[in-house]
């Protein structure tokens, strides 16, 4: 290869040296020259990641004197880690390019040159005119260094001159650059050594552009401060004067600086800054936000300590990642936290997630420095990791030892400066008090922050407010309001909608071309035609006629919403689109609320279906059914038959119809109809009670859905009820009986019960309904298998039941463990005193009167042991009294509790402790036992961590037996001894002598502050030693208050027992309540398959998905609030609530995270929200979802409700959420209305930016690989892996990508199911008057769906996409069945190893730290294979059947005589035989083409095969067919697809088992229902 090599860069060096002094030619041949060798230096770097090992020891002695040391362990011994290294320059000096430089570079080590190469080659690759010769404009300022830029090496690249970097005036630098720079305007690249700089020159820009814009029109450069003479008249001579280019700065500026870059130079490409993380972060986000907004930011180096140590490769990515080059300097890593005696780790030896300090050796003589930088290991490129700049050691704040890292102090004064509409944090000092001296005051130590702001000026809180919408007034002739004040204009029926409609509003419609334009839409009055005005066209052109439209999409649905520019100024409830003509055109508009979408979108639907049926007349009311109805409960309450009731009457009876809404609410409704209609009295008429019932009990957001789905848009037949359940409340084996049963149940009045109809108020019942409710009712029954052991389930237990407030002032009391028992609490802990009557007693607190009789508490454990639930109680005891005491405490035990008690010894011969099935109705007795040896009726074991804690905490340590200085001892009863039989109580010591000496019927308990400290720094050891262990969690004994510590922390670790302090609520009690609920509130959860399998790799702080497995995403929508109490003693505001909901997910922590809606101001009891949140869930079995709502108040935001859910429980569709308060307890008629969805992450690699309305970008696919354990017999085993498994990544994630490809082609969410898409393409066609028609022939296998005839563009790309979807599933279900095998084979061959894994291991010599690596490193792997298994079966499970989740397949499926795969995909369900689906219109459809298929679809009745017609048609002559719900034919088409696939797959038997076992329930099912 080396002659290659100095082949190829003897030419460069030729042709640099030839090159003539033509400048366009030499910058050509210079480019090209060094792209090619930057080429070179990229196909080397691949090279050095191959063995990144190797790499460091060659860079290692490069760096050290001969002989000094034989390699990176003897050097690491010589030299011990230094202290922090000097920051050196921020970048290195310029040398001279000679030719023989790009010669060296090829196989020396310059990492100045070969990272310069491999920025050009890069920048090139990613923008291909960013190398055009004066392309790029240089601001920076070095005047005693010659810094050098990014392109150094290419410097006809800048147009600025390199002497204005030394001006000795940093200002006067910085605008002599700015005026090269506007002299310039075809810039391709805007360079900054820092994001301040640029900053600075841009607000150089904002102050004095008038003065520049003079020396560009006059080609001068005027004096100023800080410019030497002599170099001023040298600079000048280089400007040339344009007064073309200063009329257009002047006009640009003029019209202000939001996006000026963009606007000056039209065709700039990329901002590249010389770093973008620390403080210059805040910068580059500020710059973002205004100045450059729209522009891409791109930081190609990271540097330490003055030492170039790598580079960024995806300069296309938001967030800065760097690739750490192998030979640029010998890197070491300090893993955070840092531990007691700290050992480095070499660059091979890195971890994904993890973070680490940074220690370095860059130079000969600096060894082993510490460079202060904290990074992020985000992957790996090769072996080569791949790293984000996380914080510096040095920036934390500690005025009292707390130290606050900068980057988690400047996200919170974010986030406090964006409470303020408008202000942009530019800057900010924080400085001590002490620093201040007595102009901080006298109080405590504190920090005073100093903040320069850009867009506000008043920072009073009378400007404060958490969202824009109080900066402008409303518009109240323009825009329509759902909200519940007296004078707010109400939508209840279609008629408002219209009759809004029929006013016109102003809407903002969205251009191709990245503009709005307000423009003012009406309806006309014969209600067959939308207009806006003012228009450039033809008045008759500027209207869309009703007949026209094809479907009206609510939110950014279309490919200009989704893709525009302005689109992220606008929320997505604010848009929606109307498709239009033959050609499916779209008419984009912006509403100033989602209340204006609701009322144009109800109304065109209306109009769409009923153009030429005119709807009631505006402001008469209601539908004849609900109207019926309210006057026959009228009517029933007129007891004097007089046509009028008394005001209280009517009071009480809205009351008793609306449970839970407020006397005063109606009362106040009832007077203003009373004054408007001008009929004042004390009694109220039938037609004002009509009213004002419909007003108040009438919910938008209901009536927007039910006209959704509604035939006739004002209540829900069978059809579209059964309609309803299917596709958006993901119900399955729905059947027209069980429609008609939730009409029985739910429908109030008579006649729609009769008829089968569904309206408003029996909706609204329904939706209110526990059948609706968003906690699955699978769940509130045990759901889990319970046969697992005892040590595979998270257990409910309780610390210090028996207190009821804190635990130094609280009293005892035996209501405690009452409450907790109830509450399903299996494991109590009880501590045990000497008593004063010879009796021991239990208490925990030092009050007197705090002590209760141990024999009481006995007894109560007796009657309530197994109330709440019939799996074992654990009976957790703390012996601090006398052994006597001890004695009667046994005997107590043993005469109370019987046969409940669980005595019988364990068995030797078993690995796993018995399941909680088998222990049934049994107590267990957690306690120190006497060793095997002692014979005598009482003897001494060590004393509890968690006892001599208490004792200390409650002033009884010397009454005990005293210290001599070895561990603590404490006399123990035989009797006592003799109740302790599973859960035997012994210390902890490490996790090599449990995994050596610890039996199964042996626990551990921890300390709060001890078990943190594992948790932090060995989470993967401790989730290993848990899988059989049982483990015990308890608060530090600095929690007098009685707090509770965050469950999750141990969860996520699989510690099973956390105990929790149950009489204090909160945040932690309310993830601990809602987590035990999801299994019954048995009181037991079974642990997800990962932390219980043998062989898993899971570690508790992975800051990413699990290994192989895409993340899931969790869309919910707030939509709204009712009945929402005003919060416990707040009386500042009066009965004004402005609530807003918190949505938060506790879990691991790559998946916690926290969004809040917007404020609803004024919006009483009932705010509507309408906001929509997104979540990356990467493990959903620990995830828990917790909804707050908070009154959002100056002083503070004050508690109103709170609902906690594990993620599993979770229902999809539109549901409500019963609130609760602060303790937990239900609030009457108190609830949130919001919509769930399920989706998984579109493709593979790392999550992007959560948002439904981010932009797409190219993104490179990244592939999860095995990791090597250094072993190589099993190496080469899980190699052969590597190819399956990106085979395994692609026909997964094809798959998806194609299937949300088709979606927002038919214009629909990633969250739409299939049957969604079918029905939109249906309703195209319904709508169409060019009778385009679309044929799917059923004979094939994988049917081709087909054009008859000309189609739309839009209808063709779905076509496309179609296809697309077809191919990508043929290959996958051609070639599951060989990748699938390929797995199995890799991990059976590397679970043969697992048994002899310790002696193979032995006989390679790998102890410590490698043994460590290489165990970790096996089960990574098999963790892998297992999970890409599951992955790739779930989604084969989703094309194949919905056996998992259905267990069973019809009786139609199995008579199936031909195989189509990809219909029943798509249609989920089967036909009798081949024919021809077509898609378009057709007038009738004979009786013999009216197939099974048809009448699913249609809605008529017949059994034979042949064509499907979606589309018009009309009633069939001579017949009188039934539908397949049993309707007459003649009825609208409402298609509908019900059933299940059948397409056959080899592994389907391995898909069912794994539904059980690799996967839970929850997933397959929620899979199938999210794609069906």
């Amino acid at each position: 290869m080396l002659p290659a090599v100095t082949a190829a860069a003897v030419a460069v060096v030729v042709v640099v040296a030839v090159v003539a002094a033509v400048p366009a030619l030499r910058h050509r041949l210079s480019r090209s020259a060094l792209r090619r060798a930057g080429a070179r230096y990229r196909r080397r770097l691949e090279l050095l990641g191959t063995d990144v090992r190797l790499s460091q020891e060659r860079r290692l002695r490069r760096l050290l004197p001969p002989g000094t040391a034989r390699g990176s362990e003897d050097f690491r011994e010589r030299h011990p880690v230094g202290q922090r290294c000097a920051d050196g320059a921020p970048g290195g000096q310029v040398p001279p390019l000679r030719p023989w430089a790009l010669l060296r570079c090829c196989w020396g080590a310059d990492p100045l040159l070969q990272g310069s190469l491999l920025y050009l080659d890069t920048l090139h690759a990613a923008f291909p005119r960013a190398l055009a010769p004066r392309g790029t404009a240089l601001l920076s300022w070095a005047p005693h260094h010659r810094c050098a830029p990014a392109g150094w090496s290419l410097p006809s690249l800048y147009c600025t001159p390199a002497e204005a970097g030394s001006v000795p005036s940093r200002a006067a630098a910085l605008r002599v650059q700015l005026l090269f720079a506007l002299q310039q305007r075809a810039l391709h690249v805007l360079e900054a050594a820092l994001p301040a700089e640029l900053l600075d020159a841009l607000a150089a820009l904002r102050s004095a552009w008038p003065e520049l814009a003079q020396d560009l029109a006059l080609g001068t450069l005027r004096p100023q401060p800080g410019l030497p003479e002599g170099l001023r008249v040298q600079l000048q001579a280089l400007l040339t004067p344009s007064a073309a280019r200063a009329a257009e700065l002047r006009a640009e500026c003029a019209r202000g600086f939001e996006g000026i870059v963009r606007r000056l130079w039209p065709q700039l490409e990329v901002v590249v800054v010389g770093t973008a993380h620390g403080t210059e972060q805040l910068y580059c986000d500020v710059l973002r936000q205004a100045e450059c907004k729209g522009l891409p930011f791109y930081c190609p180096f990271y540097r330490a300590a003055g030492a170039l140590l790598g580079v960024n490769l995806w300069p296309q990515e938001p967030a800065p990642r760097f690739l750490l080059c192998p030979d640029w300097a010998f890197c070491e890593f300090l893993p955070c936290p840092a531990e007691e005696e700290p050992q480095t780790v070499l660059l091979g030896e890195l971890w994904e997630g993890h973070e680490y300090g940074l220690v370095l050796t860059a130079r000969p003589g600096e060894y082993r420095c510490r460079a202060g930088e904290v990074l992020r290991v985000t992957g790996f490129h090769k072996q080569c990791p791949v790293v984000e700049p996380v914080r510096r050691e040095s920036q934390a704040l500690s005025v009292r030892g707390e130290s606050i890292p900068e980057e988690r102090f400047c996200r919170s004064l974010c986030r406090a400066v964006g409470m303020w509409p408008g202000a942009r944090l530019v800057d900010y000092v924080c400085v001590e008090s002490a620093l201040l001296g007595a102009s901080s005051g006298a109080s405590a130590p504190h920090y005073e922050v100093f903040v320069e702001l850009q867009g506000l000026r008043d920072l009073s809180e009378g400007q404060r407010y958490k969202d824009g919408s109080r900066q402008r007034p409303p518009q109240k002739k323009k825009t329509v309001s759902f909200s519940t004040m007296p004078n707010d204009r109400k939508i209840n029926s279609t008629a408002a909608c219209i009759s809004f409609m029929l006013e016109g509003c102003e809407l903002k419609k969205v251009r191709s071309n990245s503009r709005m334009y307000s423009r003012f839409f009406v309806l006309d009055a014969d209600m067959r035609s939308v207009r806006w005005e003012p228009s450039k066209k033809d008045s008759e052109k500027a209207k869309i006629e009703i007949k026209s439209v094809k479907e009206v999409r609510v939110g950014k649905k279309t490919p200009v919403l989704r893709s525009n520019g302005l689109s992220d100024q606008f929320p997505d409830e604010c848009a929606f689109s109307i498709i239009y003509g033959d050609n499916y055109e779209s008419l984009d508009l912006v509403a100033s609320s989602a209340d204006v979408v609701s009322a144009w979108v109800m109304g065109l639907r209306y109009l769409v279906s009923y153009g030429k049926h005119t709807p009631e007349v505006p402001g008469t009311g209601h539908p004849s059914l609900r109207t019926s109805w309210i006057s026959s409960v009228f009517d029933l309450a007129d007891l004097e038959k007089s046509g009028r009731i008394p005001v209280s009457r009517a009071v009480q009876l809205i009351k008793a119809l609306n449970p839970g809404m407020k006397t005063s609410t109606i009362e106040l409704k009832f007077k203003e109809l009373q004054k408007a209609s001008e009929r004042p009295g004390a009694e109220v008429p039938c037609d004002l009670f009509v009213e004002a019932y419909c007003e108040l009990c009438t919910r938008p957001e209901i009536f927007f859905l039910l006209v959704q789905f509604s035939s006739n848009k004002e209540y829900l037949g069978l059809k579209d009820l059964l309609m309803f359940l299917e596709v958006e409340q993901g119900m399955e084996g729905v059947t027209e009986e069980k429609c008609l049963e939730i009409v029985g149940k739910y429908e109030p009045s008579k006649e729609g019960r009769e008829k089968g109809y569904l309206a408003i108020d029996g909706f609204t019942r329904y939706l209110l309904s526990a059948d609706c409710s968003i906690f699955d009712p699978q769940h509130r029954k045990v759901c889990q298998d319970m046969a697992q052991p005892l040590s595979h389930y998270y257990i409910s237990s309780a610390h210090s039941a028996c207190l009821l407030e804190d635990n130094f002032w609280g009293r005892s009391d035996i209501s405690g463990y009452i409450s907790a028992l109830g509450l399903g609490c299996r494991s109590i802990e009880l501590v045990l005193w000497d008593g004063p009557e010879g009796e021991p007693v239990v208490y925990t607190s030092p009050s007197a009167a705090s002590c209760v009789p141990f024999r009481a508490v006995v007894g109560l454990i007796d009657q309530q042991a197994f109330t709440a639930s019939a799996y074992p109680l654990i009976l957790c005891l703390v012996v601090r009294c006398s052994a006597p005491q001890q004695r009667l405490a046994a005997q107590c035990l043993r005469k109370t509790l019987g046969e409940k008690l669980y005595l019988e010894p364990p068995n030797p011969a078993a690995s796993y402790l018995p399941s909680p099935e088998q222990l049934k109705g049994r107590i267990l007795i957690k306690g120190k036992k006497l060793p095997p040896g002692c014979e005598d009726s009482e003897g001494e074991v060590s004393d509890e961590e968690e006892g001599r804690e208490l004792a200390r905490r409650l002033g009884q340590e010397e009454r005990e037996v005293p210290d001599t200085g070895g561990p603590r001892r404490l006399r123990l009863s035989r009797e006592l001894s003799e109740l302790v039989s599973l859960c035997q109580a012994v210390p902890f010591q490490d996790f090599e002598s449990s995994r050596r000496g610890q039996r199964y019927w042996e626990m551990c308990s921890f300390s709060e502050v001890e078990a943190g400290r594992i948790a932090n720094e060995s989470p993967a050891e401790l989730v290993s030693y848990n899988k059989r262990f049982l483990s015990r969690v308890y608060p530090s004994p600095m929690r007098i208050d009685a707090s509770n510590m965050n469950p999750q922390d141990f969860w996520k670790c699989g510690c099973q027992m956390v105990a929790m302090n149950y009489q204090t609520p909160g945040l932690m009690m309310d993830l601990n309540a809602g987590w035990f609920r999801q299994n019954g509130a048995c009181g037991y959860v079974l642990r997800p398959a990962i932390m219980r399998e043998e062989v898993s790799y899971f570690s508790a702080n992975a800051k990413d998905s699990l290994p192989g497995v895409p993340a899931q995403l969790l869309h919910l929508k707030v939509i709204s609030g009712q009945n929402l109490p005003k919060p416990k003693g707040s009386g500042a505001k009066g009965e004004v609530v402005e609530p807003y909901v918190c949505a938060e997910i506790h879990g691991i922590p790559a998946d916690c995270a926290e969004h809040r809606t917007k404020t609803a101001l004024q919006s009483g009891d009932n705010p509507i929200f309408d906001e929509s949140l997104e979540f990356q869930i990467n493990l959903p079995e620990l995830a828990v979802l917790r909804f707050v709502v908070l009154d959002d108040d100056y002083i503070g935001d004050e508690f109103i409700a709170q609902y906690t859910i594990p993620f599993e429980c979770l229902q999809p569709g539109y549901r409500h959420v019963p609130l609760q308060s602060l303790a937990g307890e239900p609030l009457p008629h108190a609830t949130l209305f919001v919509h769930v969805a399920i989706t998984d992450r579109r493709g593979g690699g790392k999550g992007h930016r959560r948002g439904l309305s981010g932009r797409r970008g190219r993104r490179v696919r990244e592939y999860t690989s095995t990791k090597a354990t250094g072993i190589k017999a099993i190496d080469e085993v899980f190699r052969t892996a590597t190819q399956p498994l990106r085979e395994a990544t692609d026909l997964r994630e094809n798959v998806q990508n194609a299937l949300v490809s088709f979606k927002e082609l038919c214009g629909l969410t990633p969250a739409a199911n299939m049957k969604q898409c079918i029905l939109t393409v249906a309703a195209w066609l319904l709508h169409s008057d060019s009778s385009p028609s679309v044929t799917l022939n059923l004979a094939e296998k994988y049917p081709p769906m087909e054009a008859q005839g000309p189609i739309p563009d839009l209808l063709r790309k779905v076509l496309t996409a179609y296809e697309t979807m077809i191919q990508t599933s043929r290959t996958l279900i051609e070639s599951a069945d060989a990748v699938y095998s390929k797995l199995i084979q890799a991990q059976q061959a590397g679970m043969d190893f697992h048994k002899e894994l310790h002696r193979i291991e032995a006989k390679e010599g790998l102890r410590g730290r490698k043994l460590q690596k290489a165990l970790e490193s096996f089960a990574w792997n098999i963790t892998v294979l297992k999970l890409q298994r599951a992955a790739c079966l779930l989604l084969l499970l989703l094309l194949c059947s919905l056996a998992a989740a259905r267990q069973s397949l019809p009786e139609c499926c199995r008579q199936k005589t031909c195989s189509c795969h990809i219909y029943d995909l798509l249609h989920g369900m089967g036909n009798h035989a081949a024919g021809i689906l077509t898609l378009g219109k057709r007038k009738s459809v004979p009786p013999a083409f009216q197939s099974r298929l048809y009448r699913l679809l249609h809605s008529s009745g017949n059994h034979a095969a042949g064509i499907l017609t979606m589309g018009k048609r009309g009633e069939h002559p001579g017949t009188t067919c039934h539908d397949a719900w049993g309707c007459p034919m003649g009825a609208d088409m409402q298609p509908a697809l019900r059933g299940t696939d059948t397409s056959p797959a080899s592994p389907r038997d391995q898909c069912q088992e794994l539904s059980g076992k690799d996967l839970t329930k929850s997933q397959a099912q929620g899979a199938a229902k999210s794609f069906y």
